[in-house]
C-alpha cells in the first residue's frame, strides 16, 4: 500500500520559513523561549527585599520575545501584555488566571491555528482552580509553578494541534490533486 503525500512530508513549524536577518532559527527559539521563562520566574519571584528581579525579569521577557524567530509585529503585540501580567501576578493566586495572556503570547507569536487556540482553557481553569485553592501569600511559588505548568502544557499540546491540523491540510490537498 503507497503512503500518501501526509506521510511523506514532514511538519514544519510556520515560523520556520520566515527569513531571518541574524542568528539561526532554532538557537533564537531556545535562547527566547528560556529567557521569557526565566525572566516571568524572576518577576514573580520578587519580594520587597528582591526589587532588582523585577527590573532583571523585566528585561529578560522583554529580551526574550524580541529573539524570538517571528514577525516583529508579532512579538512587540505579545511583549506589552506579558510584561503586564508578570508584574499583576505579583499580587498573588487571584491573578493566576491571568497566566493565560503568557500561553495567547507564545501562541500569537508561533502562529499557531484556531484550533490550537482552545489550549487557552487550560490556564484558564487551572488559574481558577488556584485562586480558590491558594490565599496566603507563602503560596504563591505553588500557584506560580502550577499556572507555569498549564501553559508550558498549552504550548505543547497547541503544538501537537498544530501537527494534526498541518497532516490533515495536506492530506486534503494531496486529495484533491489526485
Amino acid at each position: 500500500m503507497p503512503l500518501d503525500s501526509s506521510e511523506t512530508q514532514p511538519f514544519a513549524e510556520p515560523t520556520r520559513a520566515l527569513p531571518l536577518r541574524w542568528g539561526g532559527y532554532r538557537w533564537r527559539l531556545i535562547v527566547g523561549g528560556c529567557a521569557i521563562v526565566v525572566g516571568v520566574a524572576s518577576v514573580l519571584f520578587t519580594s520587597t527585599y528582591s526589587l532588582p528581579f523585577l527590573a532583571v525579569g523585566s528585561l529578560l521577557q522583554a529580551a526574550g520575545w524580541i529573539v524570538l524567530p517571528a514577525r516583529g509585529w508579532r512579538r512587540l503585540l505579545a511583549l506589552g501584555p506579558c510584561l503586564f501580567v508578570s508584574w499583576l501576578m505579583l499580587a498573588g493566586a487571584d491573578f493566576a488566571v491571568f497566566s493565560t495572556v503568557f500561553l495567547a503570547g507564545w501562541l500569537l507569536v508561533r502562529q499557531r491555528p484556531p484550533l490550537a487556540w482552545l489550549t487557552l482553557a487550560l490556564p484558564i481553569g487551572v488559574g481558577a482552580a488556584c485562586s480558590v485553592g491558594f490565599a496566603s501569600y507563602e503560596q504563591n511559588w505553588a500557584v506560580f509553578t502550577i499556572s507555569g505548568a498549564a501553559v508550558l502544557a498549552g504550548a505543547w499540546l497547541a503544538r501537537l494541534l498544530t501537527r494534526a491540523t498541518s497532516r490533515q491540510r495536506t492530506a486534503r490537498s494531496a486529495s484533491l490533486e489526485g
